[in-house]
């Protein structure tokens, strides 16, 4: 292959004029390490200085550019405006290609330039003329442009993927809304959660022990608790006396619920069914236990997690700033929906079945996302060998 080393600055052209009073017209766009993403923040004071980036347009925040916040609007793209604090910049037709070199840049090579580029006192920053004095190493243009059609399509199909995962993950909780927020649901009988289960909270770490000690017991941490699922790999353990192991010991058929901190941890959690012999669990998570013929410990546990008890567990919790918890008291007044045990075994079922068939959509719809991907990081291992980019960290100082 043939191939030809030119710097940056008559390779890359600076978008440096702000979009004016049109600025309404365009979503604001941010660089992130995934890529092109929605700004978090609304324009600033003055709007008409942020600059348009129309497809075709390459863009990163300079401070942030050591991370990998790069973004491109690609041909298909829709033109939005970026911040007038950001580098922005189009590659000249016919030397090099957008998207061959977008992909570049965010690769190890580009990496390499990026470091060997930036400059600061206190932290450090790549700014266009910095960036117009590093070199690189190109193929020709139709080579370029064949493997960025092929990163096109390999893109595409990426993206295609993702949605059908994200879809996939969002099956469980359309079918507890299906049953939890149905007509039928509407008429079942409603009990406070703490007038038919036990409610206790968990040990509380670093208290003092007092009475006969038993060294070492297993105790589940907010982390090991999901939202409908057990993480057990990592399970600590602690020191606990006779009377706390009689007081809060696990059984099966226990409902675990988390207490908060995160909101997603708000009322997160699942039922317990003797996974390790004598385990106990932290003052973080609640664990209600219910009279046998009464409540289907896993009918709960798909009550509380749907959106019907989600919606309860935000609307009572104490929040601030991005925290969120419930008390005891908070958690013994939700209002469990509770059919007949028969109508709550045949929705456990129903729902169980369903689930299971989700696992199975997901794992598929991942195991396809991540080929998509292994091809497209193929596809940038060998687009971007030595061959094309040994020459590619040069520059002016």
């Amino acid at each position: 292959m043939s191939v030809r080393t030119v710097p940056l600055g008559e390779a890359l052209v600076e978008v440096s004029a702000g979009v004016g009073p049109t600025w309404a017209r365009y979503p604001v766009l941010g660089a992130t390490r995934a890529g092109l993403a929605l700004a978090k923040e609304p324009v600033g004071k003055v709007p008409g200085r942020y600059k348009l980036v129309e497809p075709g347009t390459i863009f990163y925040n300079p401070m942030r550019i050591m991370i990998g916040s790069i973004a491109m609007v690609d041909e298909d793209g829709e033109p939005g405006i970026t911040s007038p604090d950001y580098v922005v910049f189009r590659t000249r037709p016919g030397v090099l290609h957008h998207r061959w070199f977008y992909h570049w840049l965010r690769s190890n090579y580009g990496e390499d330039l990026i470091r060997s580029l930036a400059r600061g006192a206190v932290r450090e920053r790549l700014l266009f003329r910095r960036l117009a004095r590093g070199y690189i190493t190109l193929p020709p243009w139709d080579a370029q442009v064949r493997v960025a059609n092929q990163l096109s399509v390999m893109q595409h199909a990426a993206g295609k993927a993702r949605e059908a995962l994200e879809a996939a993950m969002a099956l469980p909780a359309v079918y507890l809304r299906e049953v939890f927020e149905s007509s039928n649901a509407q008429k079942w009988p409603v009990r406070c959660l703490g007038e038919i289960g036990e409610i206790r909270s968990g040990i509380t770490l670093g208290r003092k022990l007092k009475g006969s000690v038993v060294l070492k017991r297993p105790y589940l941490r907010v982390a090991n608790v999901k939202d409908g699922y057990l993480d057990l790999s990592d399970v600590f353990t602690t020191a606990v006396t006779e009377e706390e192991i009689g007081k809060m010991f696990l059984q099966k058929g226990d409902l675990l619920l988390t207490e908060g901190g995160d909101r997603d941890k708000l009322g997160r959690g699942t039922v317990w069914n003797d996974e390790i012999a004598g385990c106990l669990h932290q003052n973080h998570i609640f664990r209600v236990r219910f009279p046998a013929a009464s409540v289907v410990p896993e009918f709960a546990a798909f009550q509380t997690g749907s959106s019907y008890g989600k919606r309860y567990f935000l609307a009572h919790a104490k929040q601030t700033t991005g925290i969120a918890t419930i008390n005891q008291k908070v958690l013994a007044a939700f209002p469990l929906l509770l059919p007949p045990r028969d109508v709550q075994v045949d929705v456990t079922r129903g729902i169980a079945s369903k689930l299971v068939s989700c696992v199975r959509i997901v794992k598929l719809m991942d195991e396809n996302e991540k080929s998509i991907e292994s091809l497209r990081s193929s596809t940038l291992r060998q687009t971007f060998g030595e061959q094309v980019t040994r020459d590619a960290t040069r520059h002016i100082d």
